[in-house]
């Protein structure tokens, strides 16, 4: 690619990953919205379905390291992975820290492994895909669905969650930390990395553009299935 062409590939290309009409339309998602007022007890049902996400994106976030060739963006994806992994500290494993989260809201050890059946299907899919397919695909259905678009989601469910009048009661109480990671400036750092590091394999190898694409749409795909069935869960019970 010559340098204009480069450029213009690659705002196209994110232009799929679009991060402003992502936050709009989770902005005034209906879904969303809801979890300012319903209640606790559904609150807790859709915080614990989210669990299982937090278990399954880690490894899959090591299978994808693996099958990555040598480089910066399998170096970047190994360092994001022992941070997950609490960086040698099991304590600090952001799994364990979301564990923490829930119990502080009054959630009992055996309640914490209720998974959601239809949850767990669309997690073992996409764990599924990503060992079938090529790495390059698993880039775009793990790293850019998971460092991209799940940092941008849980920024917006907090948005919403946090004026909740139950969670504002309960606030000085609560276990805040995995919330401050994924909210805050470490998540965007990941974020803003990870779309770098993107960029430089397409200008390396333009060809792996087309299974990038394939992987993320998969990704946002099953991530709207996801979320539906875990707000089914929450509001319903079911």
């Amino acid at each position: 690619m010559n340098q204009t062409t480069d450029t213009a590939v690659i705002e196209n290309f994110w232009q799929i990953a679009d991060i402003t009409k992502m936050t709009e339309s989770y902005k005034i998602d209906q879904d969303l919205l809801r979890l300012r007022t319903t209640s606790l007890e559904e609150l807790k049902r859709i915080f614990i379905q989210y669990r299982f996400f937090t278990l399954y994106y880690i490894e899959d976030l090591a299978l994808l390291t693996a099958k990555l060739p040598f480089g910066a963006l399998k170096s970047t994806l190994a360092e994001f992975l022992n941070e997950e992994l609490g960086n040698g500290n099991e304590r600090h494993a952001h799994p364990r820290l979301y564990d923490d989260f829930l119990y502080s809201l009054g959630i009992t050890t055996e309640e914490i492994e209720q998974s959601n059946q239809e949850c767990i299907q669309v997690l073992k899919t996409v764990q599924d895909s990503l060992r079938e397919k090529t790495w390059d695909y698993g880039v775009g259905l793990r790293g850019m669905g998971g460092e991209c678009l799940c940092q941008i989601y849980l920024s917006s469910m907090y948005e919403h969650f946090i004026q909740n009048p139950e969670i504002q009661a309960l606030k000085p109480k609560l276990a805040w930390t995995f919330w401050n990671i994924h909210i805050g400036d470490v998540d965007i750092e990941h974020r803003e990395r990870t779309r770098a590091a993107i960029s430089q394999l397409i200008r390396d190898q333009p060809e792996t553009i087309t299974n990038l694409q394939a992987g993320y749409l998969q990704s946002k795909e099953a991530w709207d299935v996801f979320w539906k069935n875990i707000f089914k869960s929450g509001f319903y019970g079911n």
